[in-house]
C-alpha cells in the first residue's frame, strides 16, 4: 500500500512538534484564598478580551480596565480549588492591597500577564499604584483567618443587614442624589457609599 501525502502538503518527519512538554495556560485569579470559604465567579473583560476568576461581590470591576466586568459563571470555593489547582499555590500568588478601599486579596496576574504593571482593584475599580500593590503576607492572611468571618450566623446577619440597607428608601434617595452630582450610575454610587461605610470601621 502506498501512502500519498504530496497533495496534502503534510510531511510527518519534518513537521513534528518540537515541544513535547504538556502545556497548560495560567488561569488568572484575584481574590481571597479559597480556604477562606468565599464564593467565586468567572468574569470576562470584554474590552480586554480576557477572562479571570475572582471572588463574588456586590459589583465587580475588571482588574485589567477598571470597568464593570461580566459574570459568566459562579463557583464554590471547592470548585475553584479543583479547577485552578497549581495556580493557587502560595509561591504562585502575591498578596496585595488597594490603597483606596482597603481591599486585601491575592492574585497571580504577575504570572499570567508578565510585563504588565497597571492593574485595577476588582472591588472599587480604582487603579492600584505599583508601589502599593504588594504587601506583607502576614497582613493579608490575618484579614481572612478569623473563624468569625466563616460563621453561618454572622454571614446570615450581614447578608440580611446589607440587603435591608441596600433596599432602604434612604439608600435609594442618597444614591440617586450622588449619581446625579457625580454623573455615575446609581449602582456605582451605592457601591462607593458602602466603601465609605467599610472605611469607617474602627481598627
Amino acid at each position: 500500500m502506498k501512502l500519498l501525502v504530496e497533495s496534502s502538503g503534510y510531511y510527518p518527519y519534518s513537521m513534528k512538534p518540537i515541544d513535547y512538554q504538556p502545556y497548560r495556560p495560567v488561569y488568572l485569579f484575584r481574590g481571597p484564598p479559597p480556604d477562606a470559604g468565599f464564593s467565586y465567579g468567572l468574569f470576562e473583560d470584554e474590552e480586554a478580551g480576557k477572562k479571570y476568576y475572582a471572588d463574588l461581590g456586590l459589583d465587580s470591576f475588571s482588574p485589567l480596565s477598571g470597568k464593570s466586568a461580566k459574570l459568566l459563571e459562579e463557583l464554590s470555593s471547592d470548585e475553584i480549588k479543583k479547577l485552578l489547582a497549581d495556580d493557587l499555590k502560595k509561591d504562585h500568588l502575591r498578596e496585595c492591597e488597594c490603597s483606596n478601599c482597603g481591599a486585601a486579596f491575592s492574585d497571580n496576574f504577575h504570572l499570567g500577564l508578565k510585563g504588565r504593571e497597571d492593574f485595577f482593584c476588582h472591588r472599587c475599580g480604582c487603579q492600584i499604584p505599583e508601589g502599593e500593590k504588594v504587601m506583607s503576607s502576614t497582613r493579608v492572611s490575618s484579614s481572612f483567618s478569623s473563624p468569625i468571618t466563616k460563621d453561618p450566623r454572622v454571614l446570615d446577619f450581614v447578608s440580611k443587614g446589607l440587603s435591608s440597607l441596600m433596599n432602604s428608601t434612604q439608600m435609594h434617595e442618597l444614591a440617586e442624589r450622588i449619581s446625579l452630582k457625580y454623573n455615575v450610575d446609581s449602582e456605582k454610587a451605592k457601591h462607593d457609599i458602602l466603601i465609605v461605610l467599610k472605611q469607617s470601621i474602627p481598627n
